[in-house]
C-alpha cells in the first residue's frame, strides 16, 4: 500500500511496508497483522467448530498469541532489550523455525482429508496452552534477567532468579516452548512433525542449556551450583559432555 502525493513530487511514501528497524510504524503493523491473524483464526474456530478447519483456526490463534506475548513480555518487563526480533519470527536467524513451521503446515495440508479431531487433539491443545503459560510465566518472573539469547557476559540487571516457577524448574522458558511447539503438532495430528520437533528441539535445548549453565556458573559461582543441585530440570542437561 502506498500513498501517491497530490503535489508536484513524484515519490511515494510507504504506509504499510515493514522492515527490521524497531520503529513505531513497524511495531504497529506487525501487531496489527498478528491481531488480524488471531481474529481470523478465532472466527474459523467459531464458525467451523470441532472440525479440521476449526482445529487449524485454533492453531493460528495459538501461534499468533505466542508471538504477541513474546514481544509484549519483553516490552513490559525488560524494555532495555526490546527489538523487532522480540516477536521471535526467526529466533535462530537461519530460518530454521520458519522452515519447521512451514513443513508442519504442508504435512497438515497433505493429510487434511483424513483427520478427524479427537482425544489426541484435546491432548495437544492442552499441552500447547500449558506450554505457553509456563513460558510466559518464566519471562514475567525473570523480568530483566530474561534474555532471548544466551548471555555471554553479565550485566548490572542480570540476577539469579530462583523464586516463582524457577523454584520448580531451572529452565521453564525452554520447557514451555518445547511443550508448546510439540503440543501444536500433536493437536494437528502431524505424526512426522511431532516426532521431528521432539527430537530436534530436544537436542537443541539440551545443547543450549548446557552452554547456558556454563555461563551461569561463571556469573554466579557456588550460588548457581547450589541452586542447580536443589532444583531439577526436565531438560536432561547431563546428556552432553564438554
Amino acid at each position: 500500500f502506498r500513498r501517491q502525493p497530490t503535489g508536484p513530487q513524484r515519490w511515494y511514501t510507504p504506509v504499510a511496508a515493514i522492515d527490521t528497524t524497531h520503529t513505531s510504524h513497524n511495531i504497529a503493523l506487525t501487531a496489527c497483522a498478528l491481531g488480524i491473524a488471531m481474529g481470523v483464526g478465532l472466527s474459523m474456530t467459531c464458525v467451523c467448530g470441532w472440525s479440521t478447519w476449526g482445529v487449524f483456526g485454533m492453531y493460528v490463534v495459538l501461534v499468533s498469541t505466542y508471538h504477541m506475548l513474546e514481544y509484549l513480555s519483553v516490552a513490559l518487563y525488560n524494555p532495555e532489550r526490546l527489538e523487532m526480533g522480540s516477536f521471535m519470527f526467526n529466533p535462530d536467524v537461519d530460518n530454521g523455525y520458519i522452515m519447521a513451521m512451514g513443513m508442519s503446515l504442508v504435512e497438515y495440508a497433505v493429510g487434511y482429508g483424513g483427520r478427524t479431531p479427537g482425544v489426541i487433539t484435546v491432548v495437544g491443545l492442552g499441552a500447547a496452552v500449558a506450554g505457553q503459560i509456563v513460558r510466559t510465566l518464566a519471562m514475567v518472573t525473570a523480568k530483566t534477567s530474561f534474555n532471548h539469547y544466551v548471555a555471554t557476559r553479565q550485566v548490572a540487571d542480570h540476577s539469579l532468579v530462583t523464586h516463582g516457577i524457577y523454584a520448580y524448574e531451572r529452565h521453564p522458558s525452554y520447557v514451555g516452548f518445547y511443550v508448546w511447539s510439540v503440543g501444536l503438532q500433536v493437536m494437528l495430528q502431524n505424526v512426522c512433525s511431532a516426532v521431528l520437533f521432539s527430537a530436534v528441539l530436544g537436542y537443541f535445548f539440551v545443547k543450549r542449556t548446557k552452554k547456558e549453565e556454563l555461563f551461569l556458573i561463571r556469573f554466579f559461582g557456588h550460588k548457581y551450583l547450589e541452586y542447580r543441585n536443589q532444583t531439577r530440570s526436565l531438560i536432561p542437561v547431563g546428556l552432553i559432555k564438554y
